[in-house]
């Protein structure tokens, strides 16, 4: 299984490469240069109680880069997705095997197929699985996907920069 906090970063550091924790006495905070630069503010991304250790502070991060709704921030975002479609097939007697997960089983050749790319998965719950029409040899088909996010080069971030003043 993945690790929320691990993607959580991951998911930062492709948005921009700078991003960076700064643990202070009470909080743990993550300044993103890009995040500031889109949204012409100050660059601060998030900020949790230091108690509650880094990996709150990256979630927390995560969790306002998703939902911010700031039009320049869901145009970087958009620019840098990827979706990804695999189609397998599988045996009927792997998907009667009690300890086949087929959910996990979709991810984790997501996970593979955007690791090619070194992009982070968006939204894990995004995923979705299709069932098809069974192959010419009887093997069950599956369709599924999900959107993962590429990251933004230096240079990208040099042209992007010089656009928004």
């Amino acid at each position: 299984m993945s690790d929320p906090a691990a993607d959580a970063e991951r998911l930062i550091h492709c948005f921009d490469p700078d991003a960076t924790l700064v643990e202070g006495a009470y909080e743990s905070l993550i300044i993103s240069p890009r995040w500031g630069r889109l949204r012409r503010q100050h660059p601060l991304l998030a900020t949790s109680p230091r108690t509650h250790g880094a990996p709150a502070a990256w979630e927390a991060a995560r969790q306002n880069l998703l939902t911010c709704r700031d039009r320049s921030v869901q145009l970087a975002l958009a620019t840098y997705q990827h979706p990804v479609r695999v189609t397998i097939r599988v045996p009927f007697d792997v998907l009667q095997d009690p300890q086949f997960d087929l959910h996990q089983h979709c991810h984790a050749l997501l996970d593979r197929h955007g690791a090619e790319k070194n992009g982070v998965i968006l939204r894990r719950e995004a995923l979705w699985i299709r069932t098809l029409l069974p192959d010419a040899e009887g093997l069950a088909r599956f369709e599924f996907s999900n959107t993962f996010l590429l990251p933004i080069t230096s240079e990208a971030m040099l042209a992007e920069s010089k656009t928004l003043w």
